[in-house]
């Protein structure tokens, strides 16, 4: 018994630490203690032990909403508008298909709400919940990509997003990383199998520059200072040869132009010709550009210069990184995958800024995006980002504390009923406070994501449900045959196969990709595995005495 205890606490400290230290997980490492002190609470026969370990759960969730507080949806808190500005006016079946697109590269935000509706031929607004500016720059930077991913070796086309397979686009594990922060895996179908290995053929140790969104018809205008960045490397020559040959790529190559004080004879090619620049130096020449034809492209100072690398393999120096270029990594081939044989599965990924836990955080919203972007989709027209805006919550504030208050007040109706039913006040008490538990545990879960509509109906689904489960173990108790055992047996059963069902019919609806519907099942799902593995048998611990 006190070994247990002290597990207990132990656990319990370790789950607060983490919940403390990396805020932006806490929702995910509730879930995980939920599995853990579930697992030990059929584990542990102990009735203390049960009751310990549903405690436990509540402290943490507490805990949680102390320190974070609770996220609402903008049905809530009111949101922000995000208006996607398509450059050429879309068909009705053109709009669904962004439209589409867009909710799917959102629903990998999971429970986060994200509201996609079309706007006319030309627009799509997209509504985030305002209350986390973090979130709605996240994916400000998703909707900003077309989603067009390209590998390029040699200067050659070697991979296509349109050869990506959505349903085997996952995240990889820490440990299965080829040294890399961040990674995403995904398989090809047999065409781009087959002409990535003929494009890589012989080419070990080459790297392959994997970019998203890789700029077409646009050239690259920087001062050296800029482009060199804090490198220590002093082969000029070399970082000039690295660059060109990371931009070149046969019919589309991206230009280079090394700015000194003077634009020469630069010109644009078409008249949709891009220059990707910095904002500092767009400042002072983005008039003259604009003048010339050229469309600009700017981007974040930061992002203009690339990560340069050392290596000793096929060309020396190369470029590990280009942000404003849309390059995520390059890593080599190697000589297994370069002997023309199709391979099916790849991966991406590429290095996190930061150390310690903000270095961790990085890699999970890198691991995200990306992940996002790929499960989407290209979108087929180009696109632009329009003024955020901010919109009022349709339901307000007051909604949500009558929301809650209504949610309390059932439980004491429900409650007040089943007492007088079995017309033993003491069986009052017990359904109340594991209900109550049940619903913290709950808000605090979700509320760590978003809490919108959906997932509010979900959470009053998952208390309706329990309340009922708390009535059959309180009927097979009260029956007369039969041990103890063997009517907690019985009750459990049926309260097994009631989770069951209420899993598998949220599973469909979970992998749907309709992001208006997931909080409502995630909801459900979180409620019915809650019941069966700690609120359960910790209501069955209290009430065993009234089959006496």
């Amino acid at each position: 018994m006190i070994d247990a205890k002290k597990i207990l606490a132990a656990l319990v400290l370790l789950f607060a630490a983490v919940i403390y230290f990396y805020p932006v997980f806490a929702g995910l490492f509730l879930m995980l203690a939920l599995i853990i002190f579930g697992g030990l609470s059929h584990f542990w026969h102990g009735k203390e032990l049960k009751m310990m370990c549903l405690g436990a759960i509540i402290f943490l969730a507490l805990f949680n909403v102390g320190l974070h507080g609770m996220k609402f949806g903008i049905d809530f808190s009111g949101g922000t508008r995000i208006p996607v500005i398509l450059e050429s006016p879309a068909s009705s079946t053109l709009m669904d298909e962004m439209v589409n697109t867009i909710k799917k590269r959102a629903s990998a935000f999971g429970l986060t709400e994200v509201k996609v509706r079309a706007v006319g031929e030309t627009q799509i607004n997209v509504e985030v919940p305002s209350s986390d500016p973090e979130f709605i720059k996240s994916v400000e930077d998703v909707l900003a990509r077309q989603g067009v991913y390209t590998g390029i070796v040699d200067g050659k086309e070697s991979m296509r997003g349109d050869y990506i397979l959505p349903g085997t686009i996952y995240r990889v594990p820490p440990q299965a990383l080829r040294g890399e922060d961040w990674g995403v895996s995904f398989s090809v179908n047999r065409e781009g199998a087959e002409h990535f290995a003929e494009a890589v053929k012989g080419k070990a140790n080459y790297p392959i520059y994997m970019f998203l969104d890789r700029p077409n018809d646009a050239v690259v205008v920087a001062t050296w200072e800029e482009l060199k960045g804090e490198s220590t490397l002093v082969d000029e020559t070399g970082m000039k040869n690295a660059m060109a040959e990371c931009l070149r790529l046969d019919g589309n190559e991206i230009g280079l132009h090394l700015y000194n004080g003077d634009l020469g004879n630069l010109t644009p090619k078409t008249n949709r010709t891009k220059a990707v620049i910095s904002k500092t130096l767009s400042e002072q020449i983005g008039g003259q550009l604009e003048a010339k034809g050229f469309r600009l492209q700017i981007v974040e100072d930061s992002e203009i210069a690339p990560k340069f690398l050392m290596s000793n393999d096929v060309q020396g120096i190369i470029i590990e990184e280009w942000k404003a270029v849309g390059l995520l990594s390059s890593p080599r081939l190697s000589p297994s995958i370069t002997t023309g044989i199709p391979n099916y599965g790849y991966q991406i990924g590429g290095m996190a800024e930061g150390t310690g836990s903000e270095k961790t955080l990085n890699a999970y919203n890198n691991e995200r995006k990306i992940e996002s972007i790929l499960k989407g989709g290209a979108l087929p027209i180009q696109i632009s980002i329009g003024s955020k805006t901010i919109i009022p919550a349709p339901l307000g504030e007051e909604f949500l504390k009558l929301s809650i208050l209504g949610l309390g007040l059932s439980l004491v109706a429900i409650s007040l009923l089943v007492s007088l039913r079995y017309r033993k006040v003491s069986i009052l008490f017990p359904i109340i406070a594991i209900s109550v538990s049940e619903m913290i545990i709950l808000l605090s879960v979700i509320g760590s994501f978003t809490i919108d509509l959906a997932g509010m109906a979900g959470i009053i689904a998952a208390i309706g449900v329990g309340v009922d489960s708390q009535i059959v173990i309180t009927d097979e108790l009260l029956k007369k045959e039969g041990t103890k055992d063997e009517k907690l047996a019985k009750a459990f059963e049926i309260v097994t196969t009631t989770v069951t069902v209420a899993v598998f019919a949220m599973v469909p609806l979970l992998f749907s990709g309709m992001v208006e519907i997931i909080g409502f099942a995630i909801s459900t799902i979180l409620g019915a595995l809650l019941g069966l593995l700690i609120s359960r048998p910790a209501y069955a611990a209290i009430i065993e005495r009234v089959g006496d």
